[in-house]
């Protein structure tokens, strides 16, 4: 504390200037103020002391501005000042209380960097969260530590599992001559990365030019340009080394307690972030595993569901010519015998490329708006002829409501729901009826009067091969699939089945719906439906095309004895050669899955095309994917799907002729 009177002279001085000035406090006294400030502040200093005098108050001095002191070794040091007034017997005296703050600012810059240093790793921390590419997240991390230890150089090696040697994926500042001559290092080499790997503990080698480490390595040091080396493991989740990184420095150095403190936190980021990136990549390489193998999955069902249905095709043609032929009463009960297995064997495969299908994830829902109705009239038409033949009532009660839901996945649950009521019921009648739930959602029901289900036996009723009242090998009608094919469809449509059963009252199954939106025509944008019954003018034209010779010469043969004048090719090359030469069609027949990855309606277009008219075509698949489901709409056009019956695609065949 020093007192000064009006003109700027020391007039007291306390003992505390000689320890923070280096004066006695004696020796300041008749001196002017100045004497402890530096020479540079004297000429300001005198205009600030003037403009005081004129307005004195207490107050701090220099407010805003950093005050330094001079102590009498010249040297100066921050400082802060209160200035007040005191009234002596009419003279203004001014008490300066000078406080050396040497410590706090120094303190205070050392906050400042350690604020600095946190924002900056908080800053790494979310942009590692972020960050997908490993090399380019490791540089992150090395800036990082090269500017917390105030290095000059750096790198970030990870450690191959397998041979336990180390490689450089990140470096800062390095030639390529040190790159070359360290690409890879094990835990035999004196560097000080190869050290701290050997003995799992951070190396420090605070001048390379000095004692014993990295002698072999002086040589590219002394080329680089560096004096000083800390290297320390990275490790991973189970403890053990799976990475280095290390700093170099041009002078002798050795990083403080608080640079290494920091330096660890990067190292612990440098893990997670190694750690997560390798889990990353093993997601993403198990991921592209499934992939492929869905892939697999689906290019083996589309060729399951063509070539395993070829045989069957054949022997339903060949069946169906068979059938026309003059013939004694126990051949004709021989093809019907034959009619029958076939059947089966349809049914058998058509349910395990189902299930197949459902499970390797090749069905993808394809949600839309769709009649109630529209729908319930289809299932009236493919089952009133099955449920008359057992002397049951097969009714629809009517439903205007509009429903939204894949309607073709929707149309399978209730045809097996349906198939499976006719075919455990007796007599009595089987029902399809639809009503509306309290949330708005539709009801779906399938009811019968028929034997009905134990309620110890309906958690097995999903059961693959699974049939109500049937041994496991006793004869039996069906396979036990069809409930388990619903139950895997209501699970991807995310839906809700329940059923409800008496035994010898019945069974009611529950299928609960999202409704659509109101307006939708009653029935569907369908092909306009043509008579079964009315015949073809006389032999027609028809050609055939079939990539699979067994196929085609069965089917040939079938068109022949039904009075057809039929060609059959196996390409489309020998479509578009028969049509130039022949002078007209009646009719096109052909596969939709040919050879060398033509297709049916690739056929229809180019023939059209070649005749200039809208050829009448029967398009005949075993495809069951989303491409044929979403085929345009085509009036002269029909699908029939294998294995189609001979009747049925005759009967196909004349209505469209006739239409």
């Amino acid at each position: 504390m020093v007192i000064i009177d009006e003109s700027g002279i020391i007039q007291f001085a306390n003992r505390q200037v000689d320890s923070i000035f280096g004066y006695d406090h004696e020796d300041v006294i008749g001196h002017t103020v100045e004497i402890l400030m530096p020479r540079r502040f004297h000429g300001r200093h005198l205009e600030h002391r003037q403009k005081y005098r004129e307005s004195v108050r207490l107050r701090p001095m220099g407010v805003g501005l950093e005050l330094s002191g001079r102590r009498k070794d010249g040297t100066e040091f921050p400082v802060e000042i209160c200035l007040s007034p005191v009234d002596d017997d009419g003279h203004v005296l001014i008490v300066a209380a000078i406080r050396d703050v040497t410590d706090r600012k120094r303190v205070e810059a050392e906050l400042g960097a350690q604020l600095e240093d946190m924002r900056r790793l908080h800053e790494l921390s979310t942009r590692l969260i972020e960050a997908g590419d490993l090399a380019k997240g490791l540089e992150e991390i090395l800036d990082a530590t090269i500017a917390l230890q105030r290095a000059d150089f750096g790198n970030i090696q990870l450690r191959d599992a397998d041979t336990g040697v180390l490689e450089i994926v990140a470096q800062r500042g390095f030639f390529k001559t040190f790159l070359d001559h360290f690409a890879r290092v094990d835990s035999s080499d004196e560097s000080a990365c190869g050290r701290a790997l050997r003995k799992g503990e951070r190396i420090i080698i605070e001048d390379v030019e000095q004692g014993g480490g990295h002698v072999p390595h002086r040589g590219i040091a002394a080329a680089e340009g560096y004096r000083a080396v800390q290297a320390t493991p990275i490790r991973g989740r189970d403890g053990h080394a799976i990475g280095m990184l290390s700093t170099h420095f041009r002078e002798p150095h050795r990083p403080s307690d608080r640079e290494l403190q920091l330096t660890d936190l990067c190292l612990r980021m440098a893990s997670d972030f190694i750690s997560r990136a390798r889990d990353a990549e093993t997601v993403r390489t198990a991921r592209d595993l499934a992939t492929r193998a869905n892939e697999a999955k689906t290019r083996f069902l589309a060729t399951a569901s063509h070539d395993l249905r070829q045989p069957l095709q054949t022997l339903e043609m060949l069946n169906g010519t068979l059938r026309r032929l003059p013939a004694s009463v126990a051949v004709e009960d021989a093809v019907a015998q034959q009619q029958v297995a076939i059947g089966a064997m349809s049914r058998l495969l058509n349910a395990l490329l189902d299930i197949s299908k459902l499970e390797s994830g090749a069905v993808r829902p394809e949600p839309a708006d769709f009649s109630v109705a529209a729908l319930f009239e289809d299932l009236l038409r493919a089952f009133a002829a099955s449920a008359a033949g057992k002397g049951l009532k097969f009714q629809i009660c009517a439903a205007e409501e509009v429903a939204h839901s894949d309607p073709a996945l929707i149309e399978q649950i209730l045809r097996n729901l349906v198939s499976n009521a006719i075919k455990y019921t007796q007599r009595g009648f089987v029902s399809l009826s639809c009503g509306r739930e309290s949330d708005g959602s539709l009801r779906l029901e399938v009811r019968d009067t028929g034997i009905g289900i134990p309620a110890a036996q309906i958690q097995y009723i999903y059961d693959e091969f699974y049939q109500v009242g049937v041994s496991s090998n006793s004869s039996r009608e069906g396979y036990g699939l069809g409930l388990s094919i619903v139950q895997r469809i209501v699970k991807l449509l995310e839906l809700k089945l329940q059923v409800r059963s008496q035994v010898g009252d019945g069974t009611v199954f529950t299928l609960a719906v999202p409704a659509g939106s109101a307006g939708l025509t009653r029935g569907r944008a369908a092909a306009q439906e043509l008579g079964v019954n009315q015949q073809p003018a006389a032999s027609p034209r028809v050609l055939l095309v079939e990539d699979d010779k067994s196929v085609r010469d069965a089917t040939r043969l079938l068109f022949a004895v039904e009075g057809y004048h039929v060609t059959a090719v196996a390409t489309l090359a020998e479509a578009l050669e028969h049509v130039a030469g022949e002078a007209g069609l009646d009719l096109l027949v052909t596969d939709y899955h040919l050879a060398n990855g033509e297709t049916g309606t690739a056929v229809i277009l180019a023939l059209r095309e070649a005749l200039g008219a809208q050829l009448k075509a029967v398009l005949i698949t075993g495809d069951t994917s989303a491409a044929v489901r979403d085929l345009p709409r085509d009036p002269l056009m029909r699908i029939a799907s294998k294995p189609v019956k001979g009747d049925e695609l005759l009967s196909l065949m004349r209505g469209l002729l006739a239409a």
